[in-house]
Parts: C-alpha cells; structure tokens; sequence
C-alpha cells in the first residue's frame, strides 16, 4: 500500500514538473486541464495560507482564485529548479509569495495600516473568552489570530510565518521599519493576553 502511495505521489509531482517546465521553456500559458490540476491539487494549500490573513472565507476563496489567476498568468516565469519533491517544494513556496502578495494588495488598498492609537480598543478582553472545558489546540491558535487587528495580524503573519524581515514588511505595507515592530510587539502581547483569557474561561 505504502509502495503504491509513493508511485502515485511520484507521478503527481512529475506531472508537476513536467507541465511548469514546458510553459518555461516554451514560453507558453498553462493549458486548461493542467491548469485544473494544479488548482485543485494546490485549492487548500493557498487557501490555508490566505486564512492567515483575512477573518472572511468568503474572502479567502476570491484572494485564491485571484492568486491561481497570477500564478498561470506568471507561471512562465518561475525559475525553481530541482525534481520531484524539491521542485515540488519550490513551486508551492513560489505559490505561496504570489497568494500573500494578493492578500497584501487587498489589505493595502483597504488601508490596513491604520495609526497605532486606533487599535487601543479593538480588542475586548471579555469577547475572547471561552465556554469552560474548551481545549486550546491549533485550530484554536489560529481563531486567536483572527481577533487580532489587521494590520497586527498580517504583520505577525509576514513575520513569524512567511519569514520577511522588518525591512521587506516596511516596503510591502508603506510604513517604517520600526512601526513594524511595533505592531509585532503589540501582537504577541494580545496574543498572550487572549492566551491567557482562555485559559481563565477554562479554570472557572
């Protein structure tokens, strides 16, 4: 069973390989069915990432189907090299960058950025708190992200997950370097505060 499973995802990632390197090297648009395999193959991967970013589903579905519509129009350019698993490996993280780009754009044209003192208040304490007994695990985690303001968010987002430096975030979202720290620092802090909430809401 093992064996079969492991020809099969050998397949799948040659086909992979094997469709991106013919539009690179002919310099060709993806065509229609290797286009539905990529998307739906790659629909939840991009879709967990643009999750991250915006508390919408609804949302999350059009950032995706906005990233697909880059990602074939752009899939000429990609430059990964490798095989298998490892070019497998480089086009998702290609993917990824495009689908944050897009989450970007939206929230910067929503003016995400808006001024440190306006967030004061946007979080309650008591809105965060859970019914008693609920276990804390990762799908929890990542509701707790959702109750952070938009710009501490994508920030902690840019930061801690897609892993870009003050200074990338500083020219993405149009602030300096240094207010970007200040909303990871705020960040973390009501992530701890809203951590600890419910762990009150569970103790009593």
């Amino acid at each position: 069973m093992k064996e079969h499973s492991g020809q099969h995802v050998s397949r799948t990632a040659s086909s992979l390989e094997n469709v991106v390197n013919s539009c690179v090297q002919n310099d060709r648009a993806v065509g229609r069915d290797d286009a539905g395999m990529i998307y739906k193959r790659y629909y939840g991967y991009l879709f967990a990432i643009a999750l991250r970013y915006v508390k919408s589903r609804e949302d999350a579905e059009e950032f995706v189907n906005e990233s697909f519509v880059r990602v074939f129009d752009k899939i000429r350019t990609f430059t990964g090299k490798g095989e298998g698993a490892e070019f497998e490996r480089l086009f998702k993280a290609w993917m990824a960058r495009i689908c944050v780009n897009a989450c970007i754009d939206y929230l910067r044209s929503k003016k995400v950025t808006q001024s440190l003192d306006d967030e004061e208040s946007e979080i309650q304490v008591e809105d965060t708190l859970t019914t008693i007994g609920e276990l804390l695990n990762a799908e929890d985690i990542m509701r707790l992200l959702l109750h952070l303001p938009d710009t501490q968010r994508t920030i902690f987002n840019l930061y801690e997950v897609e892993g870009y430096s003050h200074e990338e975030i500083s020219q993405m979202l149009g602030m300096p370097a240094s207010t970007s720290r200040t909303y990871l620092t705020r960040a973390k802090d009501k992530l701890r505060m809203l951590y600890l909430s419910r762990n009150l809401a569970e103790r009593y």
